[in-house]
């Protein structure tokens, strides 16, 4: 959903109700949404189908009309560590009863129907799960991406602030050399060799700048992660106006600056941003079943409560068959 996400204060802002469904049990015409609306969300159907190759389970759609939305107090302190944290179809789920859709919209229709290789070739999950804007249905895969992408972007910065970081970047992202034809414009491209940037499973990150080729790979993963960064928050993030502080004594004044999203997802990865610049620690969560990272507070061990409480059943279960030996 495209909205209002303050990320310098608390704020109240309109949620609009969300619900999620099977994709295959949504009749568009019997939807409780404006006419636009209904179109947009045919629209969506269709081409989310188109470049997911049918692959949708769930989505999460919105499940009313403005006047249906209500207000909540809106704070992004902490967003990131709740979205990190969500593991289920279900926590997913109230995840987006709380805050609404992420603001993903769906793939153009010329990107979808077109016969061109260089078209489809940007039908990847890192290129059309990265548009922001306007959304009345996002598919739960879109979700775990990004859910997924938060937590290799905490690993890579877990292990950047340890004293074994080579090693433990060498787990996270490798680089690789490509020959191919690279270049901005057609005049300038031509057959060269580049090194580009790879999560452990194989997804492109990037392609490094030239003057990074050399470097180690402590600086290479810094850079990586800034500029994984910079992707996500860049067309998301904009500034205002706060307020007017004024200085009689000069006849001067200062203008206070406020940072908003339009999107969910812009939100939450400012959010990340953040505890990043604030150098705050980053666990890996004690759950056995589990092993996420977190940002944490207190004496935490456990990212949440629930796996705080599998943890102690895990414990009373191997204690007991320590007993039976």
């Amino acid at each position: 959903m495209y909205n209002y996400y303050p990320l310098t204060h608390s704020s109240k802002i309109n949620l609009y109700p969300v619900e999620l469904r099977a994709i295959n049990r949504i009749t568009v015409e019997e939807e409780n949404v404006g006419p636009i609306s209904k179109e947009i969300l045919k629209n969506s159907i269709d081409n989310w189908h188109k470049a997911l190759r049918g692959n949708m389970s769930f989505v999460l759609k919105l499940a009313g009309i403005e006047r249906d939305s209500h207000q909540i107090i809106f704070n992004n302190d902490g967003l990131m560590n709740e979205f990190a944290g969500l593991k289920t179809i279900k926590d997913i789920e109230a995840f987006s009863k709380k805050y609404g859709l992420l603001g993903i919209q769906h793939p153009e229709d010329a990107q979808v129907n077109s016969p061109f290789p260089e078209v489809k070739a940007t039908l990847q999950p890192s290129f059309i799960f990265k548009n922001y804007g306007f959304s009345v249905l996002e598919p739960i895969e879109l979700w775990q991406w990004h859910i997924n992408e938060v937590q290799k972007i905490l690993k890579l910065y877990h292990a950047l602030r340890k004293a074994n970081s080579d090693e433990l970047i060498d787990d996270i992202i490798e680089v690789k050399m490509l020959k191919g034809m690279f270049g901005s414009l057609a005049e300038d491209r031509r057959i060269i060799e580049r090194y580009f940037v790879y999560w452990a499973n194989g997804e492109e990150i990037l392609m490094l700048p030239e003057d990074f080729e050399e470097k180690s790979m402590l600086e290479i993963a810094q850079y990586t992660l800034a500029k994984v960064l910079e992707s996500h928050i860049s067309s998301g993030i904009n500034l205002g106006v706060g307020d007017l502080i004024s200085k009689p004594s000069t006849k001067g004044f200062m203008i206070t600056e406020e940072r908003y999203a339009n999107c969910l997802i812009a939100a939450i990865y400012y959010d990340l941003w953040q505890t990043i610049n604030e150098s705050k620690h980053v666990y890996i969560c004690e759950n056995k079943n589990c092993r996420l990272f977190f940002v944490k507070s207190g004496r935490k061990k456990y990212c949440n409560e629930a796996c705080k409480q599998e943890a102690y059943r895990i414990r009373l279960e191997e204690k007991k068959g320590r007993d039976n030996l």
